[in-house]
């Protein structure tokens, strides 16, 4: 689907995708944060089930129009985990593992949405979860890239790595702009074909 021509009905789906993407991503990193003893997470307003908050408007609109995207960055003291530095690596896992794990959950519901609710709802929800389950699984591979505005980032910050505040929203629009020409999807498609068929089946982690 991510190579699909790009049509009303497909933004439409990428941006439900995207809102529960952020939601479950954004979610993950806060509460593996707040388990490792950083409350900051929690005192930032992380800890919800209201995805506005793990939203970030740049990072949506790049996944509606390229498949791939970023919620709004969660703020992780290293000094406050009982870890350390290795519980920024941690919740980077903890986020992907979340998304992958959603991503192996969403197309067990499309035979019942299928079955269950009226023809034209059916189909509608079950593209739906088809895409959403697809782009779960893009995004926990796109997030472990060490750069911001992207979940990896704090894999730099765990080696000690500090990029100034500014290269978060110039790389933004530099990865929006290779996913744009397909160099984000050639760049993770060998280890997409490794994950997807195994989380998907071969038949839906083709797309």
């Amino acid at each position: 689907m991510l190579g699909s021509e790009l049509t009303l009905n497909l933004v439409v789906l990428r941006f439900l995708a995207g809102l529960i993407i952020a939601l479950v991503h954004g979610l993950a990193l806060a509460a593996t944060a707040v388990l490792l003893g950083d409350r900051g997470p929690r005192y930032d307003g992380r800890l919800t089930l209201n995805p506005l908050p793990h939203v970030d408007l740049l990072g949506l609109c790049a996944i509606m129009a390229t498949g791939f995207g970023w919620g709004r960055p969660v703020a992780i003291e290293a000094a406050q985990l009982r870890p350390g530095r290795w519980g920024l690596v941690i919740a980077v896992l903890a986020g992907s593992a979340a998304l992958l794990l959603v991503g192996y959950l969403l197309p067990l519901l499309v035979l019942p949405a299928l079955s269950l609710l009226p023809y034209t709802a059916g189909l509608t929800v079950a593209a739906f979860l088809r895409v959403a389950a697809r782009l779960c699984v893009w995004m926990a591979l796109f997030s472990l890239l060490p750069l911001p505005p992207l979940a990896g980032a704090h894999l730099l910050a765990a080696l000690g790595i500090r990029l100034p505040k500014l290269a978060g929203p110039l790389l933004g629009l530099a990865l929006a702009l290779l996913a744009l020409l397909g160099v984000i999807r050639a760049l993770l498609l060998p280890l997409y074909g490794l994950v997807a068929p195994l989380l998907l089946g071969p038949e839906l982690a083709v797309g």
